[in-house]
């Protein structure tokens, strides 16, 4: 009898695994839904996806990718503030981003992705806090993921898209460079290309490497519209001078939490002339 209960409280336990399993994927996959219809612009979708995930974790706080998807949750969270920023909001939401993946790696300590997001977490909340150590920690943090997962194009992009905002005097301009040009190898041609060449060229362009940067524009297909304007707009520019510091930022506002590049709506339907 007692083999019995023994066995019917194993099968209990593991039903009831496979189904916080399934929640757990459940979860995810909306997240994944709500992350893609923000980056199409949707604001709206911020609350229900930080809420779902904060629900999930609350459910199931052993799920080191649910952790890592509220951590993504709060810096799209974070990426819907700047319209209106209040500096003490933003680095409130940082530092839940940055506990989320804590939890996270507490879990899965060799997470490279994890150790990318806790880096990128730390260098906005060191930014907004002019903490000049602490920002120089979340970079190294940045760099040992790169150096754990050199060929993994999300720890690329994550590191790339976030320390291509330093200014170029505290910036590791190589290693933006390393991380655009790897991600173009991979690239799947079309608008993220498009996108990519300008970014890369603007990095030259502001080290001084005018003619790797004409290099890199000269290479938009124009199945970014923004980007072949873009380009356009910066061989102009190289003409008569450098280019000018708002129109390197109006690109790179594309990055980040609200990288949009694949799915902007608007001014990048692919040309039709």
């Amino acid at each position: 009898m007692r083999k019995s209960i023994c066995l019917f409280n194993l099968i209990g336990l593991v039903a009831a695994g496979a189904f916080a399993a399934s929640g757990d994927q459940e979860a995810l996959t909306r997240a994944r839904q709500l992350q893609v219809e923000f980056r199409e612009g949707n604001m709206q979708v911020v609350g229900p996806l930080v809420k779902g995930l904060e629900s999930a974790v609350a459910k199931s706080s052993g799920n080191a990718d649910l952790w890592e998807a509220l951590g993504h949750a709060y810096m799209s969270q974070q990426g819907s503030m700047y319209q209106s920023p209040d500096p003490a909001a933003l680095i409130a939401v940082g530092e839940r981003a940055r506990d989320a993946y804590a939890r996270g790696l507490a879990l899965d300590p060799k997470n490279a992705m994890l150790l990318v997001s806790h880096g990128m977490a730390g260098m906005t909340i060191a930014s907004f806090k002019q903490d000049g150590p602490g920002l120089m920690a979340s970079v190294e943090e940045m760099n040992a993921a790169v150096r754990q997962a050199p060929k993994s194009t999300r720890v690329r992009l994550t590191r790339g898209f976030t320390i291509i905002h330093l200014p170029v005097g505290m910036r590791d301009s190589a290693a933006v460079t390393e991380d655009l040009k790897f991600v173009l190898e991979v690239a799947p041609g079309g608008r993220p290309e498009d996108v990519l060449h300008v970014l890369l060229g603007d990095v030259y362009a502001e080290t001084g490497a005018l003619d790797e940067a004409r290099r890199e524009y000269s290479q938009v297909s124009g199945a970014s519209r923004f980007a072949a304007e873009q380009a356009k707009l910066r061989m102009e520019a190289l003409k008569t001078g450098g280019i000018p510091a708002e129109s390197i930022n109006l690109v790179r506002a594309g990055t980040g939490t609200r990288c949009a590049m694949c799915h902007a709506p608007g001014t990048d339907e692919p040309r039709t002339e």
